[in-house]
Parts: C-alpha cells; structure tokens; sequence
C-alpha cells in the first residue's frame, strides 16, 4: 500500500461519543497513527458520554435482546463501531499519578492531543494544555467542548441536540406547522459538522507548527462550528428583519422542492426543479397532464404561489411509481431526483456497491459485517479500513511495550495495580 497522507503523525484521542471520535476516525483514515485512550475505571469526570461503549444494564435500550449483548457488551455498540475504525485503543486510570506519568511520556513522541470533553477536564487531570506544552513545546491540541472555554456558558454541559438548538438549526429544522417537540433530528448535524471542523483544525495547526516549530492550542466550540451553516437565516435577519421559520421539504426559490411519496410502503423520491428549462423537462416525463399548462404553474413565481397544489399533482403522477425507476426517468431528462433510502437500501444500492463504499471488516467480538467505508478516494494514496473498531485495552502491549519500551514484567505490573487492562473493573458496570 502506498504511503497514506497524514502517515507518521501520532495523535492521542479522548473522543467522546461521536464528535472526537469520529474526528479521530478521519485522521486516522488518511494515516495517522491515532492511539485511543480510555479508561477502566468510571470515576465521574469520564462519566458523561459513557455510552459510546454502553454498560450491561443498558445493553437493552441500545439494542440488544437477551444474550445477544455478550459477555463483553461494552464491546459491541453499532455507533461505536460505526464511528471507531483505524485507531489503536489503550487504557490508561488518568486519576492517579502514575497514569498521568505515563501519559506524559505518550505526550513526548506524539504529535496531537484530541478531546472533546467538557471544558475544564483535562486541566482537572492534571494534562491540560499547559501542563502538556511543559512537556512538549510542539504538540498540538484541539479541545472540542460543547461551547468554548471562554464566555458565560463556558462549564455548561452539551450534547448535539443541545449545541443544534443553541446554534438555532433546531429552529429551522421541521415542517412550517410543527411545534418543537418534533424537530430534534434522529441523526445529530451539529456532531458531523463538529467532527469535520475538528479534524481539519489539526491539519491547520500541523502545518502551522511545521512553518514555525511551534505548538499550539485550538479552542474549538462546537456550536459554533454550526454557525456558519445558518448564514443565510442570519443574514436575511440582519439585512431584513426577517425571521426564518421551518419550510419542511421546500425552498425559498425553486419550486416543485420536495419529497414525494412512491408506489411501495414508505418509499419516496426527492425532485428540484431549478429552471423554466427543468420544469418544462419535468412535464414532458409526466407525459404533459393538462394541469401542468395552467396559468397558475406558467412560472417560478406561480409555481412558489401555489406550492400545495403542485405537489398535491405531482404526489399523484409519484405514488403510481417506483423511487428508482422515478429517479432514472427524471435524471436522463435532466431534472435533479433521487430516491429516500432505508438504510437496507444502501447496503443494497448499485451505485455504492459498484464503487466499494462498505467493506468487510471482521471484529473478534461481533464477526464479520459490512462497515461504512472512505468518503473519499485518493489516486495516490488509497486508504482501507486498516484496523477493525478496537476493542477496550486492545493494544496496551503494542502501545507500552513497542512504543514506550515497557518489558512485560512493567505492563504486567501496571495490570496489576489497575492502571491499565482490558475489561472493565468488577463493579463498575
């Protein structure tokens, strides 16, 4: 395999949940050496954000059915799993002084420290960044805290669904007529966008360092990382006084803008129309019905006026047809559709298949499934599920025996003394 991108940076990761994670995840994608560093013990400053390996009493609620959680169910999390390949995971007690040791001897041969705990918690263990820089003028660290370490909501706790609210994407998520109880989206936006800014704010230090020598630290706030994405709400306010409100499926410009339903239990298909050109193309794939000659869809401006209508008849032309074959109609006459996938769906789409989006990947606890794949595919330097989702202390051995040159008499002491392992302490769970 040719040398990957990022190959020969070591990062620390103390991802929690899904935006340190999966930030983590895509630099260990591009060929870092990313080294995860948990716990054994589950003393309260790592408390929150546990359930990225969830305990066995709530095995259930994530999901499994009787035995299915496994001796071991910490080990077995879909999300986890989804959001944890190519890194190396060790443990490591933080709390006492002969784990902060250690860690700090990590700290000296490598590169980037990440964490996206609360603020405050990593100066609490005694390896914040000031206590780290003494080590190591060089490294790099990027703190992911809900909201900063800096301004009157500084210590306050957050997961997406609140960093997606306070951000104000919550307010624009829904149909027109939802109250806000129903927009908190099964799938968080504010985490993806987080975990992205994440990772590229450590190629950005990187390469300051590598202009200038030094380190650095990056205080990242993850709600205002979604800022950005509400521009256009907070410039039609600023410039307008307006206040956006939920538009559900439709857009402000272009109409048909929806999500139609198929032939099928719960199938549906996406159509945009952009242009005179699109809907006159649009038409002539319905088979032209009379309707679509009405003065009131004649243009944009009509077809925005009287958006209930035109989706109310174009529901009808869809619910006679299939999503796919929908799709195919409409994209080779130019219009812009594509079916709503299930998530069976995807594992069974042609298009991904053909392109090898899932791969194989096998893991000692759960065996062998398909795993989301690269997002990206680069000429030169391809990259691979290199290292399956790892499991807790899975490589202690390699991390303090290869890289820090314990002898097995050392790391069996730090076994012993329940400084590191691979299982969770009796009790703790």
């Amino acid at each position: 395999m040719a040398r990957l991108p990022l190959a020969g940076i070591r990062v620390l990761s103390h991802g929690l949940v899904y935006t340190g994670t999966a930030a983590a995840t895509m630099l260990g994608d591009m060929g870092c050496e990313v080294i995860r560093v948990e716990s054994i013990q589950r003393f309260p400053a790592w408390t929150r954000g546990s359930m990225a390996r969830p305990p066995r009493e709530l095995a259930r609620h994530f999901g499994y059915a009787g035995d299915e959680a496994g001796e071991r169910p910490w080990e077995r999390f879909y999300s986890f799993h989804a959001t944890n390949r190519n890194q190396y995971g060790i443990t490591l007690d933080l709390s006492r002084s002969r784990g902060v040791e250690i860690y700090k001897k990590l700290v000296r041969i490598s590169d980037v420290v990440l964490e996206n705990f609360a603020r405050g918690v990593m100066d609490r263990l005694g390896i914040g960044y000031a206590a780290l820089a003494e080590v190591d003028p060089e490294i790099v660290m990027v703190s992911a805290s809900g909201l900063g370490a800096t301004g009157p909501y500084r210590d306050y706790s957050m997961f997406g669904t609140n960093v997606g609210a306070i951000a104000g994407m919550m307010a624009l998520r829904g149909y027109p007529d939802d109250d806000m109880t129903v927009r908190n989206p099964a799938s968080v936006w504010s985490d993806n966008i987080a975990a992205s800014t994440l990772a590229f704010a450590v190629l950005t230090a990187l390469y300051c360092r590598q202009m200038t020598g030094k380190g650095q630290h990056v205080d990242l706030s993850q709600a205002e990382t979604v800022l950005p994405h509400m521009g256009e709400a907070i410039m039609d306010y600023t410039l307008n006084g307006r206040v956006a409100r939920p538009m559900g499926n439709r857009d402000r410009t272009m109409a048909p803008h929806g999500c139609y339903r198929c032939r099928g239990e719960d199938r549906w298909v996406t159509i945009t129309v952009s242009s005179e050109e699109e809907w006159h193309a649009l038409c002539d794939a319905m088979g032209s019905p009379g309707w679509t000659a009405e003065e009131r869809f004649i243009d944009m401006a009509g077809r925005l006026a009287h958006q209930d209508e035109l989706d109310g008849l174009i529901g009808e032309w869809t619910l006679e047809r299939d999503p796919y074959e929908i799709m195919h109609l409409l994209q080779k006459a130019g219009v812009a559709a594509g079916p709503v996938l299930t998530p069976g769906d995807l594992c069974r789409d042609p298009h991904l298949e053909e392109r090898g989006f899932f791969r194989e990947v096998t893991h000692r606890e759960t065996g062998t499934h398909r795993y989301p794949g690269m997002s990206f595919k680069f000429s030169r330097t391809p990259a691979d599920i290199r290292i399956p989702p790892n499991c807790l202390g899975e490589h202690n051995e390699y991390v303090y025996g290869e890289l820090l040159g314990m002898s097995p008499e050392e790391i069996a002491e730090l076994e012993r003394g329940q400084l590191i392992g691979d299982t969770y302490l009796p009790g703790v769970l």
